[in-house]
């Protein structure tokens, strides 16, 4: 198994640049509602529990707990994917609230379940780090 990730890279948009950018510096960051205090990802312009403009970011501890998980074993993007086969996709409730999609590091792909501990650990995919986790 290849210790190279592959990904479709984002488009930052003027609201989740700060997110990418801390990304690039390994740091997990979430928007925060300075009205009702929601913690969100992903990053937006309005706070998507009450609709209030004013949002600041924090940084995450980037630890969670898995509420779900898949195995992709078949390449959506052609025979250039299949070396990264199979991958592992999660959904990660963090400690601070919000729920997060991303991809299992491979040496904890076979062994993650629902309900296990994960922190993030930032990937290199081309010229951008990405979040993805790995059990504690």
């Amino acid at each position: 198994m290849s210790n190279s990730y592959q990904a479709v890279l984002h488009t930052p948009t003027i609201d989740s640049i700060p997110f990418w950018s801390a990304c690039n510096q390994e740091q997990l960051l979430l928007q925060r509602c300075g009205e009702c205090e929601t913690s969100f990802y992903y990053a937006r312009r309005l706070c998507p529990h009450c609709g209030s403009e004013k949002i600041s970011w924090l940084q995450s501890a980037g630890k969670g707990t898995v509420f779900s998980c898949s195995e992709v074993a078949v390449s959506f993007f052609g025979p250039e994917w299949d070396a990264d086969l199979p991958y592992t996709v999660v959904l990660v409730d963090l400690d601070e609230g919000p729920r997060m999609l991303s991809r299992m590091l491979k040496q904890d792909q076979a062994r993650v379940s629902i309900g296990a501990r994960v922190q993030v650990s930032f990937v290199q995919v081309q010229a951008q780090k990405l979040p993805f986790f790995e059990l504690l």
